[in-house]
C-alpha cells in the first residue's frame, strides 16, 4: 500500500511540473519569437540508481520551428531565418540569444531587445539622432539622410548573428536562450560564439510565438484529470489504512 501512495505522489508531482510548463507556454502565446517548451521524463540509468525505479530525469526540450510571420513594415522589426539567432547582452553582461526581432532604441541611442542591448559584429552599435535606419539581410545597419535632394547612406554597424546547436540550448527565466556550460561548441570557440556570415534576416517582419494553443489546452485538461485520479488513489489508500487499523484493533 505504501508503494501505491508513493507511486501516486511521484506521478502527481510530475503532472504538476508538466502543468507549469504548459501554463508558461499559454502565457507566452502572444510573445514575439517565443518557442514552445515541453518536458520528457526519463529513467535515470546511472549504475548507482539502477535499482531505484522512482529516480527520474526531467529534460526540457524546445520546439524551435518558426511561428507565423507578421508583416509590420517597421524597419526595426526583424525575422531571423532558419537556425539563426540574434545576440544580446543580458542585465548581467552575459551573451544570450533570442528569436525576438522587435528592436527598439533606448535613451542612449543603443539598439535593444526587451531592454537587452544588441551585440554588434566587431562593433558597438549606436544610432544617430534624426536619421532613418535600414537593416540589410546580412545584418548591416545603415543610416539614410536626405540633404539637398540627395540621399546619403552610411553604415552604422552590423548585428551579430549566430547559428546555435539546438541540443545545447537552455532557456533561463528571463526568456533568453543560453548555451549549456561545458559543451563542445563553447570549448571549440574558446567560450565565444562567432558571427555567422550565412545567417540572413528579413526586415519589416516579426515571428510570432509557435505555441499551439489547442494542443496545450487539451494537454492541460488531460493533466488536470490525471492529477485528480492520482489524488483519489492517495485518498483511497489512506482510507484503506484506516479500515486496516480498525480491523486490527477489533481483533485485538
Amino acid at each position: 500500500m505504501e508503494n501505491s501512495i508513493y507511486n501516486s505522489m511521484i506521478a502527481a508531482n510530475q503532472l504538476l511540473n508538466k502543468q507549469t510548463v504548459i501554463s508558461n507556454n499559454l502565457a507566452n502565446i502572444s510573445t514575439t519569437g517565443f518557442k514552445e517548451t515541453f518536458n520528457y521524463i526519463l529513467q535515470n540509468n546511472d549504475i548507482k540508481n539502477l535499482y531505484n525505479k522512482y529516480d527520474k530525469i526531467i529534460k526540457e526540450y524546445y520546439n524551435l520551428s518558426p511561428g507565423i510571420l507578421n508583416y509590420t513594415e517597421r524597419n526595426l522589426d526583424l525575422f531571423v531565418k532558419d537556425n539563426g539567432w540574434f545576440s544580446v547582452r543580458d542585465i548581467n553582461g552575459q551573451e544570450a540569444y533570442t528569436k525576438n526581432g522587435h528592436l527598439t532604441i533606448n535613451p542612449d541611442r543603443k539598439l535593444t531587445i526587451q531592454n537587452n542591448e544588441i551585440i554588434g559584429h566587431n562593433c558597438s552599435i549606436k544610432i544617430p539622432n534624426s536619421v532613418n535606419v535600414k537593416v540589410l539581410s546580412n545584418g548591416i545597419i545603415t543610416s539614410i539622410e536626405k540633404k539637398n535632394n540627395k540621399i546619403f547612406e552610411k553604415i552604422i554597424g552590423q548585428l551579430k548573428l549566430v547559428t546555435l546547436p539546438n541540443k545545447d540550448l537552455i532557456r533561463q527565466q528571463n526568456g533568453l536562450f543560453y548555451l549549456k556550460p561545458n559543451n563542445e561548441v563553447l570549448n571549440k570557440y574558446n567560450y565565444t560564439i562567432s558571427h555567422d556570415n550565412n545567417v540572413r534576416i528579413k526586415s519589416g517582419v516579426l515571428e510570432s510565438s509557435n505555441v499551439n494553443a489547442t494542443k496545450n489546452m487539451i494537454e492541460m485538461i488531460s493533466n488536470a484529470r490525471q492529477f485528480e485520479t492520482q489524488m483519489k488513489m492517495i485518498s483511497m489508500c489512506d482510507k484503506n489504512y484506516e479500515y486496516a487499523n480498525q480491523l486490527i484493533n477489533i481483533n485485538n
